[in-house]
């Protein structure tokens, strides 16, 4: 017979519980803050390939439109910190192709 302790470890390992910070409830991809610095990356994603590639390589608009479609597509993304990195770099990519 298992004694008090040995269950409790054991319920604990089977459905361990992680705490959700406030504002990332289910559901909910971000919150308004992480939004506003995602924001922001997307804005120095561009402005730094506006200094690196010439208008008649790409226009302001398609630059704007293929970073913010790239980020889209780590939207899902559980962990974001080089997801701004992987961006640029493909961006990068496909304007040079």
């Amino acid at each position: 017979m298992e004694t008090m302790p040995e269950q409790q470890v054991r319920q604990t390992a089977a459905h361990p519980t992680v705490p959700v910070p406030p504002g990332m409830e289910p559901g909910r991809l971000a919150s308004p803050a992480m939004e506003r610095s995602e924001n922001d990356q997307i804005d120095e994603i561009i402005s730094r390939l506006e200094r690196r590639y010439t208008r008649d390589q790409i226009s302001s608009a398609d630059l704007n439109s293929r970073v913010r479609g790239f980020y889209r597509d780590f939207a899902t993304a559980r962990i974001r910190s080089f997801v701004s990195v992987f961006v640029e770099r493909l961006v990068r990519r496909s304007i040079e192709t």
